[in-house]
């Protein structure tokens, strides 16, 4: 059965790149029951550990931060400049409301709009054509409400179940939606004695250049290891036309911009999903990366996989996700998890010897 009140709390917890520390808490309250220790690395990431028969390291990675704002400058009379930290497709901002949180903790509401005089159609939306009104006639009340320059900005949304029940919408499913993949299947394995010694972490910066995802594959030194994000989903009236569907299962990615997949890592993983009947589809999408950019490059070079739940709408206030391929995604890597030996993983090394 899906907790859909720890998804809806995960997705809505307040997580701009670099301001994390809600929702690594969040996580790691909803791990502490499943593993044996936690730990961080500098960033911040929280790296969770389950004691397995034997040292070979597997390691699972989702990231826990969101796109968003920071403050930039606040004007005379009270409005806000913001930063983009992550890329945002600007069209999606005007009408839309934001929380800004002050240093002390407050939240300020506020909303988008557009500078009057780019209003014209045709005119092609750029960040400096917006800014953020909190409602303050001044700047000395922008600053009394407790905003300073550098304060995050994050979309304030609500979670969705939608009439099919099945579809979930919601802000920051971009990866919130991977890091409850990860305490799935740690609570799924909670009671069980695997092979591998099995992390978990919730990385932070990956919107900003998968900063931590490269500190913490230093500092666990993985064998082996997944990355756990979202994906673009092709089911749209128009546009680019891929393979990957909604509601169609696990996405396993062949290639992307920042990796290629460890040709015997897939294979097994595509072996898994035939043997159990878990639905899935491969995924190929030059034009982003994930975790596994840095997971990869690790030391000598590290067995990787990324692992992809399908998205309609991603990084906007509500991406959609559905509940069949979150379930698909848990199936798999518990299955992977429990089967996991040392004939398998020599089986996979030969695919690159």
């Amino acid at each position: 059965m899906i907790d859909l009140e720890m998804l809806e709390k995960l997705s809505l917890a307040k997580g701009v790149s670099g301001y994390e520390k809600q929702v690594t808490r969040l996580m790691k309250s909803y791990l502490e029951e499943s593993v044996d220790e936690f730990s961080y690395d500098g960033l911040g990431s929280l790296i969770a550990m389950k004691q397995g028969q034997n040292p070979f390291k597997i390691l699972l990675t989702a990231h826990v931060d969101e796109i968003g704002f920071l403050v930039k400058d606040i004007d005379e009379n009270g409005f806000i400049k913001v930063q983009p930290v992550g890329g945002w497709n600007v069209q999606n901002l005007p009408s839309s409301l934001m929380t800004i949180t002050t240093r002390e903790g407050k939240e300020v509401k506020g909303v988008f709009a557009l500078l009057s005089s780019h209003h014209d159609k045709g005119h092609t939306l750029s960040m400096q054509d917006i800014y953020l009104d909190v409602g303050a006639l001044t700047k000395n009340e922008a600053l009394d409400m407790g905003i300073n320059k550098g304060d995050p900005i994050t979309p304030s949304s609500q979670m969705h179940v939608l009439s099919n029940g099945k579809c979930l919408c919601s802000k920051a499913w971009d990866d919130r939606i991977g890091v409850a993949v990860m305490i799935e299947v740690m609570k799924r394995l909670k009671n069980e004695t695997i092979y591998p010694t099995l992390y978990v972490a919730g990385t932070v910066q990956e919107e900003v250049g998968l900063r931590g995802a490269k500190t913490v594959a230093q500092m666990i030194q993985p064998d082996l290891a997944l990355a756990i994000d979202v994906t673009f989903s092709y089911d749209l009236p128009s546009g680019d036309k891929g393979d990957v569907r909604l509601g169609n299962g696990v996405a396993l990615c062949v290639m992307d911009g920042s990796v290629i997949a460890h040709t015997g890592l897939l294979k097994q993983m595509e072996s898994i999903c035939q043997k159990h009947q878990i639905p899935y589809q491969l995924d190929m999408d030059l034009a982003g990366g994930t975790d596994s950019g840095e997971l990869s490059k690790a030391g000598a070079g590290i067995m990787n996989l990324t692992i992809s739940i399908p998205t309609r709408y991603m990084h906007s206030h509500y991406t959609m996700v559905h509940m069949d391929d979150f379930e698909a995604t848990v199936e798999m890597l518990v299955s992977f998890l429990r089967e996991f030996n040392e004939d398998m993983y020599i089986a996979m090394l030969e695919e690159k010897r």
